[in-house]
This record gives C-alpha cells, sequence and structure tokens, in this order.
C-alpha cells in the first residue's frame, strides 16, 4: 500500500511539473522604445507604458513570460519581420496578416495630421492628401487604402524615425503634414523633448479632423511557431477589459504621461 502511495504521490509531482512546464512559454516582445503613452522605455532603461503593463497583467493570469526589446520602431519591425520577437502597437493590412497572426485589439490609436498655421488645410479623407508630401513614421502602415494610395503615387511619403526632424521639416517646408500618432500625446511629447519646438510651439496645429482610429494589436510572427499562445492571450485580454483592469491600465499610463509634460514645461 504504501508503494502505490509513493508511485501515485510522484505521478502527481510529474503531471504538475508538466502542467507548470506548459504554462512556462516565453515569448519574446519587440516594440518602439519612443511611443508615449503606449510603448516606451523610460530614463532607466527600462520598458513602459500601456502595452508593457497590458501584458504583464496577461502574465499574471497565464503564466506566458514575455521579455522586451524595444528600439527604434524600424529596427523592431525588421526584427519581428525576420521571426526574432512578437511586436506591439502594431497595425492591421492584409499584407502583414501573410506573415503575422494578430491578437485581440490591444489599444486604439488616434492618428493625427499635423501642419503649421501657414499650411493649414481641410481634411475631409484620405483624397484630400492628394498631393501632398507626408511624413510618416518609417515602417509604419496605415491601413489598405493608405498603402494603395502611396503605390500609386497619389501622396508623397517622407519616412524616418525621427520624429522631431520631421517637425522641422514641415516648418521648413519640405512636407506639407505630419502623420503622428497617438493623438495630441505624441505630438506634445515630441515638442517637449526638443528645444527648439518647444519655442515653436504655436506654430504647429493639428486638424480638427483625426486621419482614423487605428487598432493596434500585438502580431506573432508565423515563423515563431508561437501562434498557438493568442487563445491564452486573447482571453486575458478580453477578462481585463470585462473587468476594469484594461480601462485602468489606459487611463493611469496616459495621465502619467500628461502629468510628466505638464512638469516638463
Amino acid at each position: 500500500m504504501n508503494a502505490y502511495r509513493r508511485i501515485m504521490s510522484l505521478a502527481l509531482f510529474l503531471i504538475s511539473g508538466l502542467v507548470m512546464t506548459c504554462h512556462a512559454d516565453t515569448l519574446a516582445i519587440v516594440g518602439d522604445d519612443k511611443a508615449k503613452p503606449k510603448n516606451w522605455l523610460d530614463s532607466t532603461g527600462q520598458p513602459r507604458g500601456i502595452m508593457i503593463d497590458l501584458l504583464n497583467d496577461v502574465s499574471n493570469r497565464t503564466g506566458i513570460e514575455f521579455t522586451y526589446d524595444l528600439s527604434p520602431w524600424n529596427r523592431a519591425f525588421t526584427l519581428s519581420s525576420n521571426g526574432k520577437g512578437a511586436i506591439i502597437g502594431f497595425s492591421k493590412t492584409a499584407e502583414r496578416q501573410q506573415l503575422w497572426d494578430f491578437s485581440e485589439p490591444m489599444y486604439t490609436d488616434e492618428l493625427v495630421i499635423v501642419t503649421t498655421k501657414a499650411k493649414t488645410f481641410d481634411f475631409t479623407g484620405l483624397a484630400s492628401l492628394t498631393g501632398k508630401r507626408l511624413a510618416i513614421k518609417k515602417g509604419s502602415s496605415y491601413g489598405d487604402d493608405f498603402e494603395i494610395a502611396r503605390k500609386n503615387g497619389d501622396i508623397a511619403i517622407v519616412e524616418s524615425t525621427d520624429r522631431a526632424g520631421q517637425m522641422r521639416m514641415l516648418e521648413l517646408n519640405r512636407v506639407d503634414a505630419v502623420l503622428i500618432s497617438p493623438g495630441r500625446v505624441a505630438l506634445e511629447t515630441v515638442i517637449a523633448e526638443n528645444e527648439w519646438l518647444s519655442e515653436h510651439r504655436d506654430d504647429f496645429i493639428i486638424l480638427p479632423r483625426a486621419y482614423k482610429k487605428d487598432l493596434n494589436y500585438l502580431g506573432i510572427p508565423k515563423s515563431m511557431g508561437k501562434s498557438y499562445l493568442l487563445r491564452d492571450i486573447n482571453k486575458a485580454l478580453l477578462d481585463m477589459r470585462k473587468d476594469g483592469t484594461y480601462q485602468a491600465i489606459v487611463d493611469k499610463n496616459i495621465q502619467a504621461v500628461l502629468d510628466q509634460l505638464t512638469n516638463s514645461r
């Protein structure tokens, strides 16, 4: 009888270990290091932001461990394209869906059009940008219709990771507008971190109508072979919306960035 109990105890131990191992999946995360309030590196090099806090809570609920490597967007995009990490703050397009599997939406970006008071124009939709020079973040995509307009040459696109530099180009009439997200928080962050822009803050305006509301996702490259994790990740994200955790995380991070901007002025 004692031998039987020892065998059963050993079996239970092994099963428990197997269950723990199954839930000890690790997923490498890449993303932009300057995308407040979504994700960024603080002054000590630690990842912060809405996406980070959401994934940390997902980790607590699922046992999935996340590691973070935030860097300039184009590098993060290249790493994920090469299967080196799942990418956060990612827009969904038909082309990208061939290479990535997508989570439930994690955040809704407000894409706004920034120009100068001297160059303001009436934006009523994508056609309003025909013939204009538009600066965007390098490696970004803003939907299938935007990509078609770009390929057709309807819009002249200037890509870079230097957002402050793009704002200077706007002032120097090298571009007509800058597409920036998420909303005014992103614009104020760029201005606050650059002395020249801070001195010329009143030269810039956001057009009244946003370009679009852009859903942001976690994209797992199919080549990583870890898309099976999306089932548990998605359930956790949906549960967080139901119990209020999601909105609390979003509100906390946006307020923290706004407070920081106010204190820096």
